[in-house]
């Protein structure tokens, strides 16, 4: 793609943190800062332009739907220039600022831009070598120290009873801060959820399975927490925007297991593992904060209680990372979740996935039964063979025709094309003197004009067939490197599935799709 053809990346960022540091971090002053600055500058303005945005996002890791967004034009080689406020604004991980700046950007020909830095990759004089790396692990202990201060706040808030979380749990709403403030009380009941909580209370000491009542729920409509969330305008676990989820027996077995029902306050169950990384673990019991009637009660401490009694907690050991050899990479065709693996006692032939939906909602049209494992792998090993085989067919052709050699020709040949390209451009900007200082009449410009640019264009589709027909050979290579290497007796294994396997679609047993990476 040429250059003036990619994209100006105009990409703002406000985290949560940054907006106790007044108007100046705002997006729409960002935005404002960044468009002043492109307006000045027309090599800029003549770019078409795109903007990204992550509001509400930290700047430690990558985890952040608009630098997704530019990263995936970036792989694409559709970025020409990206311009930021602040180094902060794109990362405050100093290691990945300068592996971006010093070495990703300027190989794929990315202009860099940080306008309060006073940075532009284009412009040797504003490039000084200690000048990114400096200023990164700036922003990096920076992140650090405010992380480790909000840390210390948010203990002391739990230690004293109050609630340092924007969550809430299912059958509950937030109260507003002033109602927090007076009576201490975090949460009010959200009815349409209690009438759900109450129902799988009522069933549970009916002596309902959890899969049972699971099934109820389903067939009466009832939302789950995550629907309920994002009804009420919330992130909803995850759920996008008119996905559906449905309840199941883990979801059921939580809020029967859940003290809070009962008017129990628990604060501090969980915490964050580190500076961005986005993920928490739970603390032990002992340090949890817990308030009895600290919150309005949906059941009955005597109906908790015995509900515990009917289903006792069993002992958990320590938790064993240890996955079967297609862990999520099987999903259902229609519904698209992952195939729930069961294991069979009577040997590893007869292990097998299935589809959770129809246990579940009758109306269900995913496929019903169990396919085995050693169905999929078998298909899998199969297509896996015919990749090795066509990568050896590939890698002895290229050595017979000198592929390596080939590849360095062409090149060269559009080297040579894009230096013709550039002289007929001179002789058409010549042609344009002359005809301006009486030299040649306006025929005669025009049918010289015509001319050159016909000629220009026979070269530029020389490109055009030379770069399709290398696009080609990179496919073959990258198929070559990444089947090349295997031997004719191929053993799976888990690190190969995870190197070679995309996603395996399962439409019915004995029906599936295998997509490779």
């Amino acid at each position: 793609m040429k250059r003036e053809e990619r994209l100006l990346v105009k990409y703002y960022r406000l985290s949560l943190e940054d907006e106790a540091d007044g108007e100046s971090n705002s997006i729409r002053n960002q935005r404002k800062l960044i468009e002043d600055y492109v307006e000045e500058r027309e090599d800029l303005r003549e770019l078409g332009s795109l903007e990204l945005s992550d509001d509400g996002y930290t700047g430690t890791n990558f985890n952040r739907p608009g630098i997704k967004r530019f990263l995936d034009l970036l792989k694409k080689n559709q970025v020409a220039c990206l311009v930021v406020k602040d180094f902060s604004r794109f990362t405050r991980d100093y290691i990945e600022l300068g592996n971006y700046a010093e070495q990703i950007f300027p190989f794929m020909d990315v202009r860099f831009i940080s306008v309060n830095d006073r940075y532009d990759s284009s412009f040797q004089s504003s490039h000084d070598g200690l000048e990114i790396p400096f200023k990164g692990i700036l922003n990096d202990l920076y992140s650090k120290d405010i992380s480790t201060k909000v840390k210390a706040a948010k203990r002391q808030m739990i230690k004293n009873g109050k609630l340092c979380s924007g969550s809430y749990p299912f059958g509950y709403r937030k109260r507003e801060q002033g109602e927090i403030n007076r009576d201490g009380i975090p949460y009010r009941i959200d009815e349409e959820a209690a009438k759900v909580v109450r129902l799988i209370f009522h069933l549970a000491l009916q002596g309902k399975k959890n899969i049972e009542i699971a099934r109820v729920l389903n067939e009466q409509g009832c939302l789950t927490p995550g629907m309920a969330k994002r009804k009420n305008g919330s992130f909803g676990y995850g759920l996008k925007e008119g996905e559906r989820s449905v309840w199941d027996s883990t979801k059921v077995l939580n809020i029967l297991r859940d003290e809070r029902y009962a008017g129990t306050l628990i604060i501090g169950r969980y915490r964050g593992k580190g500076v961005g990384s986005g993920k928490v673990e739970e603390m032990p019991e002992h340090m949890w904060f817990r308030k009895e009637m600290g919150m309005p009660a949906i059941i009955l401490r005597e109906d908790f209680e015995r509900v515990q009694s009917l289903r006792p907690r069993g002992k958990r050991g320590a938790y064993k990372k240890e996955h079967h050899i297609l862990y999520r990479k099987v999903r259902c065709a229609n519904c698209g979740h992952f195939l729930y693996y069961k294991p069979s006692e009577y040997g590893v032939q007869y292990h097998s996935f299935f589809c959770k939906q129809p246990h579940l909602r009758p109306d269900s049209k995913c496929f019903r039964g169990y396919i085995k494992e050693r169905e999929i792998l078998e298909a899998l090993l199969s297509m896996i063979r015919v990749q090795v085989q066509l990568a050896e067919t590939i890698k002895a052709e290229s050595k017979r025709k000198g592929k390596g050699e080939e590849r360095q020709q062409a090149k060269k040949r559009i080297e040579r094309m894009e230096k013709e390209i550039e002289r007929k451009k001179g002789l058409k900007a010549q042609c344009y003197s002359e005809y301006k200082h009486g030299e040649l009449t306006k025929e005669e410009f025009l049918r010289k004009k015509e001319n050159i640019q016909a000629e220009i264009q026979v070269c530029q589709q020389e490109i055009q067939i030379i770069r399709e027909s290398m696009e080609v050979q990179e496919d073959e290579k990258e198929l070559v490197e990444r089947y090349g290497g295997y031997e004719d007796d191929i053993k799976l294994d888990r690190d190969m599935i995870e190197r070679l396997v995309e996603v395996i679609w399962v439409y019915d047993v004995g029906r599936v799709k295998i997509e490779l990476k």
